[in-house]
């Protein structure tokens, strides 16, 4: 929560990063399912489109205080037909330096930086989902999985892995 309350902050003054900064590159999948759940139980997830190709460029912000975006909005179809609206946005942030903290080393002028990847669907189920990641976690692609039940009872979601399926 605390994290996503630090996002929000940021948020409302402009997300950018200095020109000629460096960049992450990110490249992974994105692949769409389904899953039947009855009761305490669920069934293996059905897989829809696999594997969907995804590539951005987050710049790396560097002073204390910044933060840059990325997006990107794909369709993924869903088993047996129909389509998922996903959107994800992914955060690189510079955090605020506390009074008493020691200054960054001139070698890394962003001690502390950390990531957000932020995914939205809409279609047959709409979801909201989040983490903060380090770098490590981060790139060279986000692992996560959202997923958000539908009115006939199944849950529809999707997965970003670094690997095709």
């Amino acid at each position: 929560m605390k994290y996503i309350l630090i996002i929000c902050a940021l948020l409302t003054q402009p997300l950018a990063a200095a020109d000629g900064a460096p960049e992450l590159e990110l490249k992974g999948y994105l692949s769409a399912w389904t899953q039947a759940c009855t009761g305490a139980s669920c069934q293996l997830p059905k897989p829809g489109e696999r594997s969907r190709p995804v590539s951005l460029r987050l710049a790396l912000p560097s002073a204390p205080g910044e933060a840059a975006a990325a997006h990107a909005s794909e369709r993924l179809l869903l088993p047996g037909g129909g389509e998922l609206a996903v959107d994800l946005n992914f955060y690189a942030v510079c955090p605020y330096v506390g009074k008493d903290a020691a200054p960054a080393p001139a070698a890394e002028p962003c001690a502390g930086r950390y990531f957000q990847a932020q995914v939205s669907l809409s279609g047959p189920a709409g979801a909201f989902c989040a983490a903060a990641l380090n770098a490590a976690d981060f790139a060279p692609f986000p692992v996560l999985m959202c997923a958000g039940p539908g009115p006939d009872g199944l849950r529809y979601g999707i997965t970003l892995h670094r690997q095709p399926l």
